[in-house]
């Protein structure tokens, strides 16, 4: 079999309910029995219940973790250094086929150049990416895995790097637009320029200020979704992201601020803006209610962690992104291929 056919059928796997999945495990076990008929062999004992009561250790690259990355890597080939398809198989090391690029020379294996090289321990990462999908706290994620705080951490931020960049590059149609705001947090932070906050905390003025970070939302009736964490609420900031994402035939909605009329303007692009304050929600079959939903959903989302340290806001929005684009068929495993970018 071809590697991208065996990649194609790994894949495949994942679809399966519980009980095509068992009779597929009966067909291998039959088919595996079948092959020493034919060398004229009897298969191997089964395990006795001193084995299975005492069993070696796992090897710490063993599993369906290890197969998914070389099956992905073998199905396209590719030098991560100087992208040549021209490469050589080049031995292992540490559980992971090695090869050599033709063109530059250089060694690496199926995980160099991707978000989760140099990372040990991979017999959890699908254990890992499972906490991803229940979107459990760090500390959570920690003790079920049985890893150090800080591994989680370093995993969770390798996990969702590529995630954190996948975002709508067009939106098209009606496109709404909002902005919601988060409380500027230095959590995790050896020296701070004030006073420690409780867990998530609160701001000490109401309304808008500098204690809070403005993140601009654009959703389209497509539930193409894109956002960006602004600087200020500016028409440079709000054209700054909005510009080359919004189709040039698409409709905008937003609430009355002038930046985005500005914006609007110099796109040519029509423009609905509701005030809001003034109880104006619809004018037509226009709204703003799409986005206002999502937002909703991601402040929701995001209280569990209690309060996220700003740098680390953008994974997080990316993290949101995927559970909402994915939505039901997202899976721990979909979660794991995804990480690798």
């Amino acid at each position: 079999m071809l590697d991208a056919d065996f990649q194609r059928l790994l894949t495949s796997l994942q679809s399966l309910a519980p009980a095509q999945l068992a009779a597929l495990g009966e067909a291998v076990r039959e088919r595996i029995a079948s092959s020493w008929r034919v060398l004229g062999a009897a298969p191997p004992a089964p395990a006795t219940e001193q084995a299975v009561a005492c069993p070696q250790p796992a090897s710490p690259v063993a599993g369906p973790t290890i197969a998914a990355i070389e099956a992905r890597f073998s199905g396209a080939p590719q030098c991560p250094h100087c992208q040549s398809a021209l490469i050589l198989k080049w031995g292992s090391a540490n559980g992971l086929k090695r090869y050599r690029c033709k063109a530059c020379k250089v060694t690496f294996n199926a995980l160099t150049g991707t978000p989760l090289a140099q990372l040990h321990k991979r017999e959890l990462w699908e254990q890992h990416a499972g906490a991803l999908l229940d979107g459990i706290s760090l500390r959570k994620a920690a003790a079920r895995l049985d890893v150090d705080l800080t591994t989680a951490f370093r995993w969770r931020h390798r996990f969702l790097q590529a995630a954190k960049s996948l975002k709508a590059k067009t939106l098209a149609g009606t496109v709404e637009v909002d902005e919601t705001y988060f409380l500027r947090s230095r959590k995790g932070s050896r020296k701070l320029e004030r006073p420690a906050r409780k867990r998530g905390g609160k701001a000490t003025k109401r309304g808008l200020s500098d204690e809070q970070v403005p993140v601009l939302i654009a959703r389209d009736r497509n539930k193409a979704t894109a956002d960006q964490i602004l600087n200020d609420r500016s028409e440079h900031a709000i054209t700054g992201m909005l510009g080359p994402l919004v189709s040039p035939d698409a409709v905008l909605v937003s609430d009355g601020a002038q930046a985005y009329r500005a914006f609007a303007g110099k796109a040519r692009i029509p423009h609905v803006g509701l005030v809001l304050s003034q109880g104006e929600r619809t004018w037509g079959i226009y709204h703003v209610q799409n986005v206002n939903a999502y937002t909703s959903r991601l402040k929701g989302w995001m209280r569990r962690f209690n309060g996220v340290a700003t740098k680390y806001l953008a994974s997080y929005l990316g993290w949101h992104r995927m559970n909402d684009r994915e939505g039901d068929t997202l899976t721990a495993n979909r979660i794991f291929i995804a990480a690798m970018g």
